[in-house]
């Protein structure tokens, strides 16, 4: 059975200069679920900038950037922090785990410090800043096995396929098309929402591999696609969730927090500093004559997660116990 921490990852970007230290990251990453990412030909900033979701930052104190005028890591992760305020910074220091040698200026973003000698305590700020929340297997195996039978359902002649589910501390949003949906059940209370982008979305329609009129289509029909998969992907979800527990008229939330939205900039914020549980699919089509349609599906438990209530309710406890082969369907 595949353990939970080798089933749920996040993204971090490094900034690293040593060699030896870029192999001891790697392996760091391969052993806890991390997926290393690093710059390539361009500055670090413009990596930055573009649409890619993150966990959290690694710098080494001695990284430089000439293309944009960084001479040390203290310097970047202060430019890091202006860009993306979100991202928790770790900053890795030569024989210390601190900051407290440093002034208010060097500290100024970073959120911690580690030591590569002592991968502790780089994991302890893994743990503090990023895996902040438990979320169990079994609902993140329902979650993927609901959506996955919402968007076969959907779409003819379509393959769907999706990576391993991960988590990331900003909040960007991808594509130009979004769908946003209040989810709520007895443990959690939050949103859920569905990210893609148009124009593929449109091909798909145009070439009959849905239930929408392919004579005449625009923004119109794709915004009522996106909405559809929000909302059979959630109802799935929903009725096997409650299955475990009804709910009950305790069990009603009734606290609301303000989402903002800066579309300019890409950027959703749910109040909340909690990490966002992410999946993502590719539709193929087995015809071979469209590209792939990527859609970004993400939970944000804002209001109420309670794992701990869900748990003890999930029957998957047997369904484990079958899948390691301690018991066998009769």
């Amino acid at each position: 059975m595949i353990g939970f921490e080798r089933r749920l990852v996040s993204k971090v970007l490094i900034f690293e200069d040593a060699p030896a230290v870029q192999g001891t990251l790697k392996a760091f990453c391969s052993d806890n679920g991390l997926i290393g990412l690093k710059p390539a030909s361009h500055s670090a900033m413009n990596m930055l900038e573009s649409n890619i979701d993150l966990g959290a930052v690694l710098i080494s104190e001695g990284f430089t950037d000439s293309a944009e005028g960084v001479s040390n890591g203290f310097e970047l992760a202060r430019q890091i922090h202006q860009l993306r305020r979100e991202l928790p910074i770790f900053i890795r220091r030569e024989g210390r785990s601190d900051l407290d040698d440093l002034s208010a200026v060097q500290r100024e973003g970073i959120a911690g410090a580690y030591d590569i000698v002592d991968p502790d305590s780089l994991k302890t700020l893994l743990d503090q800043y990023l895996a902040d929340t438990e979320y169990p297997i079994s609902l993140i195996r329902r979650i993927e096995e609901v959506t996955h039978s919402s968007l076969t359902a959907l779409f003819r002649d379509i393959e769907v396929s999706n990576e391993l589910p991960y988590l990331v501390k900003d909040k960007l949003t991808y594509g130009d098309i979004l769908s946003l949906l209040p989810v709520e059940a007895p443990w959690f209370s939050g949103y859920m929402m569905v990210q893609s982008e148009e124009q593929p979305m449109i091909e798909l329609i145009r070439d009959g591999r849905t239930a929408i009129d392919s004579r005449s289509v625009d923004f119109r029909d794709v915004m009522g696609l996106l909405s559809e998969i929000t909302n059979l992907a959630w109802g799935g979800l929903r009725t096997r969730l409650l299955a475990l527990h009804p709910p009950t008229i305790d069990d009603n939330t009734r606290i609301s927090v303000p989402i903002t939205v800066n579309q300019f900039k890409e950027y959703i914020s749910f109040g909340t500093d909690r990490s966002q549980l992410c999946f993502k699919y590719t539709l193929h089509d087995v015809r071979g004559t469209l590209a792939p349609v990527t859609l970004y599906q993400k939970f944000i438990f804002n209001i109420r997660w309670s794992p701990e209530d869900y748990l003890q309710a999930d029957e998957n406890k047997v369904e484990d116990l079958v899948e390691s082969g301690c018991l066998e369907l009769f």
